[in-house]
């Protein structure tokens, strides 16, 4: 962790520009025209950095991040999944399966995780002379995707992914992206960006792509360009017209930009694919300020080592959960194991179970009896010369009513032996019953 916060106040971001105007820790705090004093290049204008903190299954083979799809591999072994990874990255990119290794090795993974299949699809499969289609090898990699996936939702929420988050928020090379498109770790950057006045920079983006993603979403349903220029033009007058009710200060470029892609001159040529992408100028320059003006501030606050904290504070509950479950499920021998390790910790002495066996009796031998109401008696009765009483019992006769006692004790045996009897009387009489019917 030293290493960490080191490297963060010594280092500056690497896609930091000289033509930032980067003033250190130091943000606009009135919240007043954020960007109306913001200085950048073209070189700054680049999209949003991939997440590596929120990802799907797909995401992860993308980056093709090694440790943690080690770590994923780890988590499959565990659970005897991991041959069905193998398969996955097997098939993938394939148009056909050639292959006779490669059917066998479909046929087993089936069969020993009783994927289901259509019928047809199976007789192919087994039938080495027929060739899948493309349809068919697609119809199989998506199923054994959709199983990964929801073997991925689960590696999630494990202290292992936790470790490997925490790996990358203090490996000094977080990136904005890592942070906007993680929904946990948002929320305190949008609360850091609430202290120091900048929360709006945050919404807008919110609002611009969110919009963008609806529209390109519901393109091929009935939403038409009617619609979707409304929406637009809510989000341009709240945040980019002259008349705005919460002003950022973008230039009057950018502003002209956003308005010729909402209210274009030609448009006949205007579809709703082409206005989904009204505000990206926009969205551009707020991610260069954010990058260039609050990243750096928000790595170096309170706020990030607070969520630094709640995250550890997550992985060493997942790992309580995960080894109280492993304890639950585990196998006989492990929990005898287990039971003699806690049996001779509770030991008054250091010794194995067997010793038990050769603890001398404090008390000495006792012979007796024990009669039909499960009462013992005494055959040899203690000398009355040995019979001493120590402080502590003299002292116990004196708030103890002796007689009381043992009347108590001799009406709950009398209650006993008339219970013993009632279930004897009832029982011999099925018996007798029984007997006179064969």
């Amino acid at each position: 962790m030293l290493n960490f916060w080191k490297t963060i106040q010594s280092k500056k971001s690497p896609t930091s520009s000289a033509n930032i105007n980067n003033v250190g820790l130091s943000i606009i705090g009135d919240g007043l025209l954020p960007l109306k004093d913001f200085e950048y290049g073209e070189s700054d204008l680049y999209a949003l950095e991939k997440c590596r903190l929120s990802l799907h299954f797909g995401e992860a083979l993308v980056l093709d991040n090694s440790a943690l799809l080690s770590m994923f591999r780890q988590f499959l072994d565990n659970r005897n999944i991991l041959s069905l990874y193998h398969l996955y990255m097997a098939l993938l990119g394939r148009t056909d399966i050639e292959d006779e290794l490669l059917r066998t090795n479909l046929l087993r993974n089936i069969s020993i995780h009783r994927i289901h299949f259509p019928d047809q699809l199976i007789a192919k499969i087994n039938n080495h002379s027929k060739q899948l289609d493309i349809g068919d090898l697609k119809e199989v990699t998506d199923k054994v995707y959709v199983i990964l996936q929801e073997y991925w939702n689960s590696f999630v929420q494990t202290d292992m992914f936790c470790k490997y988050q925490v790996d990358v928020l203090t490996g000094g090379q977080v990136t904005l992206g890592d942070i906007l498109l993680c929904d946990g770790l948002l929320s305190y950057f949008m609360e850091f960006l609430d202290s120091e006045g900048c929360r709006s920079i945050v919404e807008f983006w919110l609002a611009a792509t969110n919009f963008e993603s609806c529209v390109e979403q519901l393109k091929n349903t009935s939403v038409n360009y009617e619609q979707a220029q409304s929406d637009a033009i809510s989000i341009y007058e709240k945040y980019l017209s002259l008349q705005a009710t919460c002003s950022l200060g973008f230039t009057d470029q950018v502003r002209i930009t956003v308005e010729e892609s909402i209210c274009p001159a030609d448009i006949q040529g205007q579809s709703v694919t082409t206005i989904s992408q009204c505000f990206r100028s926009a969205v551009l320059v707020v991610l260069a300020f954010l990058r260039h003006r609050c990243l750096m501030p928000f790595l170096s606050s309170q706020h990030y080592v607070r969520y630094l904290s709640e995250l550890i504070k997550a992985g060493n509950s997942y790992q309580s959960l995960s080894q109280d479950n492993e304890s639950s499920g585990s196998s006989v021998s492990e929990y005898s194991t287990n039971s003699k390790r806690s049996m001779s910790s509770l030991l008054p002495y250091s010794a194995s179970t067997d010793s038990l066996w050769r603890k001398r009796q404090q008390s000495g031998l006792s012979f007796g009896r024990v009669d039909e109401y499960g009462r013992f008696e005494r055959n040899i009765e203690p000398d009355p010369d040995k019979n001493k009483e120590s402080g502590i019992r003299r002292m116990m006769k004196k708030f103890v009513n002796k007689e009381g006692v043992k009347i108590q004790e001799d009406m709950a045996w009398q209650v006993a032996e008339m219970i013993v009897k009632d279930v004897t009387s009832v029982t011999m009489a099925n018996n007798d019953e029984d007997f006179v019917a064969e």
